[in-house]
Order: structure tokens, then sequence, then C-alpha cells
């Protein structure tokens, strides 16, 4: 068995997750459930602990309450087929561990979990016939939009970390952020981040150089991680270029680095044909209105 992630929406207090359906192979003596609880980023929460409940094939959902005994699942024919009990992790309060020991085949399995705090929670796991497989990280990263500027900016691309295990981004300092037709250009970069935790990865993007036309590029990055899914480490990005400040003085040439005015065809020989300022910003006669009043 491969593990299964789950991922719930928030629940707010005694709210009820949709059903989250896994598979137990056939001769599989345990299953374990791991699930962390999240608030919000870079905040262990604590307080009491989710209600999971358990169904196997036609049977009434189990509630596998934390820290009490074990207790029957039930499965078709109210006849038992496991038991399941349920533990805090210890180093870590936000994370919790079903234990499902099977005496009989059956099926099939749903999971639901009751959120019991006043807060509202959102609730990350995977499931398993293995431990140590419910041990996996899950990359949340945000979508931003780039601006390109003359003068260098740093940006911020956050990544949280929403798994049940430290999460590795092993992009290179100095690549590029989205392939090398990408102007961005990574500048920092955590080395791993715990659970619960976010950090920011930093973006510098080049100045756009020609083409002046072009002020909007799409660009789409993978970072490279040990999240399993990929498609968790997949961003989709616009770079966005301003338009260049209308601030030349007669004297002293044009702020875009235009230092003489080249006139357009008609019907704009009035704007420059190299920066597209008005020709007033050149201490030239500015465009005349073409629509007088």
């Amino acid at each position: 068995m491969v593990f299964e992630p789950f991922r719930t929406s928030r629940l707010a207090e005694n709210e009820m997750s949709s059903p989250i359906e896994f598979v137990v192979l056939l001769g599989a003596e345990q299953t374990f459930l791991r699930a962390i609880a999240h608030l919000e980023a870079n905040v262990v929460h604590g307080g009491a602990p989710p209600t999971f409940l358990i169904k196997a094939g036609l049977g009434d959902p189990t509630a596998v309450e934390e820290g009490a005994d074990p207790v029957d699942i039930t499965g078709s024919g109210e006849t038992t087929v496991a038991t399941a009990d349920c533990h805090r992790i210890a180093e870590d309060i936000d994370t919790y561990l079903v234990t499902v020991n099977h005496s009989a085949p059956s099926g099939p399995w749903q999971l639901q979990i009751k959120n019991n705090e006043p807060e509202a929670l959102e609730f990350v796991g995977f499931i398993s016939h293995t431990e140590d497989e419910t041990l996996q990280p899950w990359a949340d990263f945000s979508q931003p939009q780039l601006n390109g500027q003359e003068a260098e900016t740093t940006h911020g691309i956050g990544v949280h970390n929403v798994g049940t295990a430290p999460l590795i981004i092993e992009d290179a300092i100095g690549s590029h952020l989205g392939g090398s037709g990408s102007p961005c250009i990574i500048t920092a970069r955590p080395n791993s981040i715990t659970p619960h935790d976010a950090h920011s990865i930093a973006v510098k993007c080049e100045a756009l150089v020609g083409q002046r036309r072009n002020r909007l590029e799409e660009f789409t990055h993978t970072f490279s991680t040990n999240d399993p899914n990929l498609a968790h480490s997949r961003i989709g990005f616009t770079v966005a270029w301003p338009t260049f400040p209308t601030m030349c003085l007669p004297d002293e040439g044009c702020s875009a680095r235009c230092k003489r005015f080249v006139s357009r065809m008609p019907p704009d020989e009035f704007q420059c044909e190299t920066c597209f300022h008005d020709a007033g910003f050149h201490g030239l006669p500015s465009n005349p209105d073409r629509n007088p009043r």
C-alpha cells in the first residue's frame, strides 16, 4: 500500500470533514493514519484533539478518541473487523496517530475528522500500512506576481509545510525561477522547513531590456523538493514590468535613459519611438489635444 494523502477544508467547531476513502489491502495487519491540525502558519495550536470516525463496509462510523482505550470497528453484519486507538505525538502536540489493527477482511473504508476546538482548523494527513510512510512533507507555495524593476527589488515567495515531516528545498541559489528564459533569479531559500512552519524564498527580477511593449509574461516553475507530489511544488507566476515613470525634464533628458527624442510614424509623431513618452517630456511641443471640447 502506497501512502494516501488527504487534506480537509477548514472545519468550524463541531464540524465534520467530508468522508475520506482509503484502501486496506487483503491480508493487511495494520493501518496507520497520521494527521496534523493547522490553525495558521508558524503556530502550534494544541488544544482539544479532534475525533476520528472510522467506517468499515456497511458498519456504522466508530468514534476514536485521543488517549482512550482501543475501540472495536464493526463491518457489515455488526461483525468486529478491527480495533483502533489514537495518540497525540509527544514531540508535536498538533499531530495525531491513529492505529487500526485488522482482524477480518472488510471494506470499503472511510475516515472523517470532527473538529472539537472553537477555532476553525484544517487537517492534513497520510494513511499507510507502514507507520514511517505517514511521515511526509507537503509543500504549499504562494502563487506570486513579481515586478520587473529598473532598480533590483527582492520579492518573496511564501512556502508553508503543512505535512508531517520536514520539507527540503533543493533549488540552487542563483538559478532561474521559471527556466532559463525567465528574468527571475533565486537569491535565498530555506534548506529545511519543519511541519507547521512557513518561510520565504527570495527572488530578484532583472529589468526589462528591449521589447518595451511587453509588460507581462507568464511562467511556471516546479521546485525541487522532497514532497513526493510534484503538483504541490509547481507554481505559476507572472512578471509584470511597470510603465516607465514620466518624470523627464527638458534639460536632463529622459528618466527612462532615452537621451534623444525620436518621433514615431504618424499618427503618433508626438510620441518617442524609444521610450513611448510624449514629446513634452523631452522639452518639445507636446501632443495637441485631438478631441477639443
